[in-house]
């Protein structure tokens, strides 16, 4: 039997998804180009393979039998690739998936780009936001090269490498008539608070740890990214919690009033993630210590 690379990532891709549809997503593909994939699987393995059902593509006993051994197959294929290429920067065009938030994009995404370009300009960058939960699978399968952010847990899963601490700050237009004088406990409470839940890291997670320190925020808007709370902030008088060094960034005009939380929490920790698969990959090696000594001249002050 012909041992079809192709055909092998298919199979692992609709095993981990359930879904042909997710799964022709996931590897770029049609939804028939799949199906046509797992037909020719099916031709060869004598066997369904996978059954539609009510709650998505349920693996028969066979596919379950052929998981384990494709995908040390497909992983120790992908290991000896990346040790027999060589990376030059100055010359390589390979293209490179990096999974950040986008408060991620605006504040490390522009010094990280000044680095790469100088040294490698043939390179191609993709900027992903990969949900938290999909960050392991993506990692594993080579979909997403390298994930930085406060991606709490995901650490379990990966290789990784811790960059900085960050801390959470508050923050309203300039003269705000709260925190212009300061912020306090009941203050907090009462402010008009906009809500980020941002679904590719951890900051999702901050209005429990808030609630469970007695500070749990009504908000008065909910948005699914970063990108819009400055400006709406500026407007109003609503107010935005989010990491110091954002707040920072978007305050380079002066034109609002940060304040620090008025109670302690643990630090979050701004990390760089990849999978144990990459990790003698000569390339990703190659970026994640540029990641590491760019954002080590970023650290917090």
């Amino acid at each position: 039997m012909d041992f079809d690379l192709n055909l092998m990532r298919v199979f692992l891709t609709v095993l981990h998804e359930r879904s042909v549809t997710r799964a022709a997503q996931r590897l770029n593909l049609t939804q028939p180009a799949v199906s046509y994939a797992l037909g020719r699987l099916r031709e060869q393995f004598n066997d369904p393979l996978f059954v539609r059902t009510a709650t998505g593509m349920q693996p028969t006993p066979v596919a379950f039998a052929l998981a384990d051994p494709i995908e040390r197959g497909m992983n120790s294929f992908a290991e000896a690739v990346s040790l027999r290429q060589q990376f030059d920067p100055a010359t390589s065009t390979r293209r490179f998936r990096l999974s950040m938030s986008d408060i991620g994009e605006m504040v490390f995404l522009p010094p990280l780009m000044e680095r790469v370009h100088a040294l490698a300009p043939r390179l191609q960058i993709e900027v992903l936001e990969v949900a938290l939960e999909h960050l392991p699978h993506a990692l594993k399968d080579g979909e997403v090269d390298l994930a930085i952010g406060n991606l709490a847990g995901l650490g379990r899963h990966t290789c990784h490498a811790d960059l900085f601490s960050e801390r959470y700050a508050c923050m309203g237009r300039r003269g705000h008539p709260v925190l212009s004088a300061g912020l306090t406990r009941s203050q907090f409470k009462r402010l008009d608070h906009i809500l980020v839940a941002s679904r590719a890291s951890a900051h999702r997670l901050l209005d429990d740890v808030l609630g469970e320190a007695g500070l749990h925020r009504q908000p008065y808007l909910t948005l699914p990214h970063f990108s819009a709370a400055a400006e709406i902030v500026r407007r109003t008088d609503l107010t935005v919690t989010l990491p110091y060094r954002a707040a920072i960034w978007f305050n380079r005009d002066n034109a609002f009033d940060i304040r620090p939380l008025p109670i302690t929490l643990p630090p979050l920790c701004v990390t760089v993630h990849w999978h144990a698969r990459f990790e003698s990959d000569p390339g990703t090696m190659w970026l994640r210590r540029l990641v590491e000594a760019t954002l080590a001249d970023r650290s917090a002050t």
